[in-house]
């Protein structure tokens, strides 16, 4: 559905990233790594100094009206309202733009309001509204004419906790029909609920992309497991641990999940002896992020 052929822009460098149909990716990186760029050439505001953007198919060279209207774009610095309308007001005009017939329109826009909570604000000013309200009629502006490829830089921005999970919950409803949604974010938390691939920018360059799992295990499979024993202390020497430590009755094990599984630890020690308590440790998505810029430091 939206692929990148050998791109390169401005910081990217030779980026070739294929996205199909119906998948979530979530663009992660330091500032400065390129992510709103390649998002700008995803949607055709910026072209591309070598290589080829592709949409469906075809080739991505600008932001025209027909264009846009097979994708949602949202952007931190490009305004998606007319400050000095209300939301209501600015949808209608929205509907004008896309074509959109009057029922349809209707019940998507009361499903987006009352999911996202901006129908409790729908006849207030842009300009009188809080970052929070204001990114939740973004979010449901964008997604207004059903499109083919939504594109967000930033969006979970100003949400709160309730925003967050209905902005979940709606990306994996437009994902499963169909879909393709790609979206970059500083929020590693929102990134790894909502989206099944993650893509890593570094420096401009792709160091990673596949979904989060694979991503663990590849570049942070260290886990640590705490036990609180309730017997004899077991013996642990014929598992391919990485260290042990032992303090009274409490042992914490560091060991490689590619390795052995905890399953495969907890049956042995459990044969041995009692067990009272159980905690295990594993790395995240910013760990592994770490981990990789690290090694692009080093090369």
């Amino acid at each position: 559905m939206l692929s990148f052929d050998n791109v390169s822009k401005f910081i990217l460098s030779q980026v070739t990233l294929h996205i199909p149909q119906g998948t979530s990716v979530g663009i992660v990186g330091a500032v400065g790594a390129g992510k709103t760029t390649l998002l700008r050439l995803a949607c055709g505001l910026l072209e591309a100094d070598k290589g080829e953007v592709f949409i469906d198919g075809d080739v991505q060279k600008n932001y025209s009206k027909d264009v846009s209207r097979g994708i949602g774009v949202l952007f931190t610095d490009k305004p998606v309202f007319n400050a000095e309308e209300s939301i209501t007001a600015n949808f209608e005009t929205l509907k004008n733009i896309y074509r959109l017939k009057n029922n349809a329109f209707v019940t998507e826009y009361r499903y987006l309001s009352e999911k996202l909570g901006f129908d409790k604000f729908e006849h207030e000013k842009v300009k009188n509204l809080s970052l929070g309200q204001r990114r939740r009629a973004e979010i449901g502006a964008v997604l207004i004419h059903n499109p083919k490829v939504l594109i967000m830089d930033e969006p979970t921005n100003g949400l709160d906790a309730n925003a967050k999970e209905a902005f979940k919950d709606i990306l994996n409803e437009c994902t499963k029909s169909g879909m393709t949604v790609v979206l970059s974010s500083h929020d590693l938390v929102s990134i790894s609920s909502i989206c099944q691939r993650i893509a890593i920018l570094d420096k401009g360059k792709l160091l990673y992309y596949g979904g989060e799992e694979m991503l663990l295990k590849q570049f942070v499979p260290i886990d640590i497991m705490t036990l609180k024993l309730a017997g004899a202390l077991p013996d642990l020497e014929d598992l391919p641990l990485e260290r042990l430590y032992i303090e009274k009755d409490i042992i914490t094990i560091v060991y490689n999940s590619n390795h052995i599984t905890a399953a495969e630890i907890l049956r042995n020690i459990v044969s041995q002896t009692g067990v009272k308590e159980v905690n295990i440790s594993k790395p995240d998505l910013t760990d592994a992020i770490l981990k990789i810029q690290k090694g692009n430091e080093d090369e």
